[in-house]
């Protein structure tokens, strides 16, 4: 299983734009990511759509912006807020943007 607690947690896993994850093609990874997402249930629907809007509001909110815009909204989804908390769905939201603009 990959701890959540583990800083390159994201790493284990692919980010469909339906809200799926997927586990890594990386085959040092791939098993503990197939089974996190088994014994988690994380391909649930419910968990699916929660993601999905994170990606679509983060994809909209590049609408009209520079690609060096584009990569401090990035840079912003891996700070933490006022709180201490990251934002909903930020390794999902940069993994988009780093598939998507090359970041």
């Amino acid at each position: 299983m990959v701890s959540p607690l583990e800083i390159t947690c994201a790493d284990f896993f692919k980010y469909l734009p339906s809200g799926e994850i997927q586990s890594t093609d990386e085959p040092a990874k791939k098993a503990a990511a197939e089974t996190t997402i088994e014994k988690l249930a994380l391909n649930i629907s419910k968990l699916q759509n929660m993601p999905r809007l994170a990606i679509d509001a983060a994809l909209l909110a590049t609408d009209g912006l520079t690609e060096a815009e584009i990569q401090l909204l990035a840079q912003g989804y891996e700070k933490l807020d006022a709180n201490s908390q990251h934002t909903p769905f930020c390794a999902t939201s940069n993994y988009f943007f780093q598939k998507l603009f090359l970041i």
